[in-house]
């Protein structure tokens, strides 16, 4: 009993390690298709061959299957679904773009790391509705099972090679920006993500192409994302909505705080381009760099209203008249402005810097000597300290706004883009 139980258990565990290789084997099957996508343009009538090119990439035999499908969008992600072909026994019309192609019967058998040629003819019928019509070959390694108006593949590898076929004829090429926005409308980081909805509301397949410049509140560009350059998989089914996914990150400036404001722009459609434009909003707020802007601000604001207090003073005092006589004026009606007071005005506020200058160049002409020069120039900037305190901080302000602007308006490309693909 002991050594018949021994075997049972060693068949047992060589069964379970086959079924392990096995199962394996096949999740790490190699299969390719190419092309990936037809895109035809054909008339009522026509008759267009060609074939698919299928690759083993194993170092075994592989049997694969083939079978023509109808294709249609599936949700705004760019993706789509399989709809088998439906025979009604009643109609002999055929309609749908997989009821056009016709491919041998299978299966195919590759050998290792070999190809196998699917030839297969597309047959227009005289009667074929202007616009698009959607389809796919599909290579499996085990036959689909349809299931209603679905099809279920059990396979471990599955590819598809796409049919996007446009019939002349009364072709209706439209489509609209349904909706453009950014994520957040606040950020603390120069980083968001863009939703661009397309919608086509035409008859055929329309692959809208151009690009959302950024730009911050000088009107300078702080990015540019690219929208379908390059690639043939961003169409858009008729009668469909497309969302389009960017991630746009860019270096941090304190130069760049404020609104930004990104446009998309796209043109599409093969007989007559057309163009569409939307516009987003969104603002780069961050805390810390916003705090040390309001206190410039505010020390700016101070020291304006410190240097007009000192000056003030300083007139008031040229004229003989000390802090405590004005007080009295706090209460009483201020007189009607006229062009005799403000001629009056202009001259008591620029009498202490005329004062100052002429004390200066006294004091200048009495002095010989080099050194006792820069001690009288010393002595006059001390009494007149305030002045030239604040007149040292507006020098500072101005250099550190001449800065900022050119900062903010200076052109760089320190900015990624991830463009999200299905």
């Amino acid at each position: 009993m002991t050594k018949i139980r021994i075997y049972i258990f060693l068949v047992i565990q060589f069964v379970v390690l086959a079924h392990a290789h096995v199962t394996f084997a096949q999740e790490s099957q190699i299969l390719s298709v190419t092309p990936p996508l037809f895109q035809l343009s054909v008339l009522p009538g026509d008759v267009w061959q060609s074939s698919v090119k299928v690759v083993n990439g194993n170092s075994y035999p592989l049997t694969v299957y083939a079978e023509v499908v109808n294709f249609e969008a599936s949700g705004e992600s760019g993706q789509g679904k399989f709809i088998p072909i439906i025979h009604d026994a009643d109609t002999q019309d055929k309609a749908t773009l997989a009821e056009w192609i016709h491919i041998p019967e299978g299966p195919y058998v590759i050998s290792p790391e070999q190809t196998a040629d699917v030839s297969f003819f597309v047959d227009v019928p005289k009667n074929a509705s202007p616009g698009g019509h959607y389809a796919a070959i599909i290579i499996s390694t085990q036959p689909s099972k349809n299931e209603g108006d679905k099809i279920a593949v059990e396979a471990s590898q599955a590819v598809t090679s796409l049919f996007f076929v446009r019939i002349e004829g009364d072709v209706i090429e439209d489509g609209i920006i349904r909706e453009f926005r950014a994520q957040d409308s606040l950020l603390a980081q120069p980083n968001t993500e863009f939703s661009l909805r397309f919608e086509n509301k035409g008859n055929v397949h329309l692959q809208p192409r151009g690009d959302i410049v950024i730009t911050n509140m000088w009107g300078t560009q702080r990015g540019k994302i690219p929208v379908n350059y390059q690639t043939h998989f961003g169409n858009v089914l008729p009668k469909s909505i497309r969302d389009f996914k960017f991630a746009w990150n860019s270096d941090f400036s304190i130069a760049d705080i404020g609104r930004y404001k990104a446009v998309a722009t796209l043109s599409y459609g093969s007989n007559d381009s057309k163009n569409v434009t939307s516009v987003t909003y969104f603002w780069v707020i961050p805390v810390k760099a916003t705090l040390i802007v309001l206190t410039i601000l505010i020390a700016f604001i101070l020291s304006i209203v410190w240097m007009v207090k000192a000056y003030v003073r300083k007139m008031l005092s040229l004229a003989g008249v000390t802090v405590k006589d004005t007080a009295s004026i706090h209460h009483a009606r201020q007189p009607i402005i006229t062009e005799k007071n403000k001629s009056i005005k202009y001259r008591n506020i620029s009498a202490p810097i005329k004062n100052g200058v002429l004390d200066l160049r006294k004091q200048l002409g009495l002095m010989e000597e080099t050194a006792d020069i820069f001690l009288t120039v010393w002595r006059f900037i001390v009494i007149y300290k305030k002045f030239f305190i604040a007149l040292c901080i507006l020098i500072i302000i101005f250099i550190t706004s001449v800065l900022y602007i050119g900062k903010a308006t200076e052109k760089h490309d320190r900015y990624n883009v991830t463009i999200e693909q299905n």
